[in-house]
């Protein structure tokens, strides 16, 4: 049991302001955790004890399903990233060793797993599998922020599978979204969690999956429809609303303006007209050094995950967006670059869908202050159109005709991701088969929990104006025991013990003096979100019993001894 005569840790008066979000502040007023650093913190035994809680719960779930746990090295020599490729990645942590040695502190561990598993898996028979630990990870995060939500210290729960072909890979898939849900239920956010499509990223080249657990904090913009289609912003699509379609198109004119209109807020103002009907050009360089163009409405932002799969599919390169320098070069200027057709730029032009959507748009002439107004796409250059946007309010379903999307802010408290063989080749995986012929492809997929992250997420989900309501499966103990008297510290201990006999946690407060009385000790058991709080006092005693009070009920009842 934990007796608050010894602990050392104190509540603070007032809520220290060192996140964006207020459940951070609330974990460092009430002693759950302190900040070590900017986005990394330290957990006290509050704390501890709800992060234990928490990891319990994702083990539990992952050993019923049978896969394994282990534990890998945080410190990775640097040969197994040169690998795969991945040792320059500029938010992984490098560390110098002695001479000329050079390790990576782990962000992730599929080079350690995949490089173990090239001695353990040698046939069809020992296919599937799948492993995982938990672990810390660090990440040197460019947007590190939101307390326990977003840091470069973070503990995670990461999880991998081998799989002898495709199938028996998707098979599993669906597998382990089941056994996710499973541990978000237990964790009493299962409701408001859902399963998004999502990009990637450094891991892999095909999109992932995400759990999405809604909260108005959130980080993430989770895109859906009554069809369930639900997709993280960054992958989803829609159809953009209608503007002035119904107006008659008007002949192109060039006009003279001014240097300063080089923003599309700053365009819009000038022209006394809304965003959507001012043009947005982006210039961008392939590796080749080959120039392309991403034409939208103005008040969209280009999603550039979506131009990367197109450059891709198109031209098979990487790129950059072009300087002004290139721009000089290409004949145009920044601010005033616009794909008219009598320009004949030397540059690739690509619209977007959401262009159809207006007519009569105001846009540049590739001249500083030279501008022009009624632009129309048959007066652009335009050679292929496709999907560069990213959604927004107003834009409706592709799947439900005329539905408006719904847009939600959420936190993303896990990942799924098919590998397929982009790590178990480089490393060399082969099996044999029932005919005993080698196959030389094996099917990878990887599996994380944000563990710190879930107890930052569950903390804000969970929030309340005492203090944090825990669900039972992870608050720091089972029973609070507010104990008045001195005389009857024993008569507590006794209790908690039994309590603990019987499988449950226990805090004991067993401090006494003049700050101690009841309502201090009530407030504290609120705050820490105990969901059993049990009185043992002179005067329950004098009925032979104590009090025990749930947090879901208003009043408690006399239990007898």
């Amino acid at each position: 049991m934990l007796r608050l005569s010894t602990f050392p840790f104190k509540t603070l008066k007032t809520q220290p302001k060192v996140s964006d979000n207020r459940s951070t502040s609330i974990l460092l007023q009430w002693g759950y955790i302190r900040q070590c650093m900017a986005w990394a913190y330290e957990f006290l035994p509050m704390g501890h004890k709800v992060l234990r809680n928490i990891e319990n719960i994702i083990r539990e779930e992952m050993d019923n399903a049978g896969y394994h746990e282990m534990l890998m090295t945080i410190l990775t020599p640097r040969e197994l990233w040169e690998t795969t490729s991945r040792w320059d990645i500029p938010e992984y942590f490098k560390v110098p060793g002695w001479g000329n040695s050079e390790y990576r502190i782990a962000p992730t561990n599929e080079e350690n797993v995949t490089n173990i598993f090239r001695e353990f898996i040698q046939s069809y028979k020992d296919l599937p599998t799948c492993v995982y630990h938990i672990q810390k990870k660090f990440r040197n995060e460019k947007r590190a922020k939101s307390g326990l939500l977003r840091g470069r210290e973070f503990i995670m729960k990461d999880a991998y599978s081998f799989h002898a072909n495709i199938e028996d890979f998707e098979v599993f898939y669906e597998d382990i979204k089941k056994v996710y849900m499973r541990v978000f239920d237990r964790l009493g956010i299962g409701a408001d969690t859902v399963i998004a499509d999502a990009d990637g990223g450094a891991i892999s080249d095909k999109n992932s999956h995400e759990f999405q657990t809604f909260l108005t904090i959130g980080e993430d913009i989770i895109v859906q429809d009554s069809s369930g289609y639900s997709y993280n912003l960054e992958l989803a699509s829609g159809i953009a609303d209608t503007k002035n379609t119904d107006e008659a198109k008007k002949p192109m004119e060039y006009i003279d303006t001014t240097a300063d209109i080089v923003t599309m807020e700053k365009m819009a103002e000038y022209f006394h007209a809304p965003l959507w009907q001012c043009l947005k050009t982006v210039i961008y360089k392939t590796d080749s050094g080959k120039f392309f163009s991403i034409v939208i409405r103005g008040d969209l932002d280009v999603n550039e995950i979506k131009v990367t799969k197109f450059i891709a599919r198109k031209y098979g390169e990487w790129f950059t967006q072009a300087t002004e320098e290139d721009l000089i070069q290409l004949g145009t200027v920044r601010g005033f670059a616009t794909p008219i057709r009598d320009a004949r730029l030397p540059i690739e032009n690509y619209g977007d869908e959401s262009l159809m959507s207006a007519h009569n748009y105001f846009g540049g002439s590739n001249a500083l202050a030279k501008s022009t107004k009624n632009v129309n796409i048959e007066d652009l250059d335009i050679i292929e159109f496709a999907e560069f946007n990213e959604p927004i309010e107003g834009f409706t379903s592709r799947n439900v005709p005329g539905e408006l999307l719904t847009f939600r802010r959420a936190c993303e408290v896990g990942n799924i991701f098919h590998l397929g063989e982009k790590y178990s080749k480089p490393f060399g995986l082969s099996f044999s088969d029932e005919n005993n012929e080698t196959v030389s492809r094996v099917e990878m997929g990887c599996y994380g929990i944000g563990v710190s992250r879930l107890m930052g997420v569950l903390a804000e989900y969970f929030m309340t104006d005492t203090g944090i309501a825990w669900p039972e499966s992870v608050a720091p103990a089972d029973y609070y025991i507010i104990v008045i008297g001195e005389d009857n510290i024993e008569r507590a201990m006794t209790l908690a013990k039994e309590l603990e006999s019987q499988g449950k946690s226990v805090i004991l407060d067993d401090r006494m003096g003049g700050k101690y009385g009841f309502w201090q000790k009530a407030a504290d058991c609120d705050l820490w979100g105990i969901p059993n709080r049990i009185v043992i006092s002179p005067k329950t005693l004098e009925k032979w019993g104590y009090e025990l009070k749930k947090r879901t009920e208003i009043e408690g009842k006399l239990i007898n001894f």
